[in-house]
């Protein structure tokens, strides 16, 4: 598994870095987005709110939460996992910022970080990563990047694919905590996206795993 990982965030990498490079990384920053995203699969459901908004327009200074609820169909609360990132940024240059947060989760409870965050937005690609450290209690360190491309097929609509990744290592026990691999493939007609999508999460030192497949409708503003 340690090779899906691996290979999940090189791909991330190349992917993201052909894609700048193709396009001005200076021209975009101007991130107001609301997401909200429910998947039906065939072991969980799973629903996640993403608000990334610039509320001080002349400060760059700007909040960024991502949201996320997965449940089984056994009504067995137990196995509900509930997971946020809350953080506000300031923006330094080029879509650079520093951020400062807090990340909320069923199992651990609240959990303060800070870090940096890379933003690029244009109409038929995004890019979000976050490097942050954890320095509350157990000290951990995490990666979280989020990227989507939807190159357009008509004046309303495009194709849309989406992976999401994420990697939580434990500094003082030196293992895996916490890690997820989140795909998409759809279409996306107007504010509409829709589709295919497969999760997969991993929990802790002895990497348990839930797979989910299932569909996906989202809605972006």
């Amino acid at each position: 598994m340690k090779k899906i990982h691996f290979l999940s965030i090189l791909f991330v990498a190349a992917f993201s870095i052909r894609q700048v490079q193709a396009q001005d990384s200076t021209k975009v920053f101007s991130p107001q987005t609301v997401a909200v995203e429910e998947m039906v699969g065939d072991k969980r459901q799973f629903l996640q709110l993403l608000v990334n908004k610039v509320f001080v327009e002349k400060k760059k200074i700007g909040l960024l939460s991502i949201s996320s609820y997965a449940a089984d169909y056994k009504d067995n609360l137990s196995n509900n996992e509930f997971q946020n990132i809350t953080l506000i940024y300031h923006h330094l240059f080029k879509g650079i910022s520093i951020n400062s947060g807090v990340s909320f989760t069923s199992l651990e409870g609240l959990k303060n970080f800070v870090g940096l965050q890379y933003i690029y937005q244009s109409k038929s690609f995004s890019l979000l990563y976050l490097p942050s450290y954890y320095f509350m209690n157990n000290h951990k360190i995490s990666n979280t990047a989020l990227i989507e491309y939807k190159p357009p097929i008509s004046k309303n609509w495009s194709l849309y694919t989406r992976l999401q990744v994420h990697y939580n290592h434990n500094l003082e026990t030196g293992n895996h905590f916490r890690s997820y691999v989140y795909s998409r493939l759809g279409l996306t007609y107007k504010y509409f996206s829709f589709g295919l999508g497969h999760n997969f999460d991993r929990y802790g030192a002895n990497a348990t795993i839930k797979n989910n497949y299932g569909v996906f409708l989202k809605l972006s503003l």
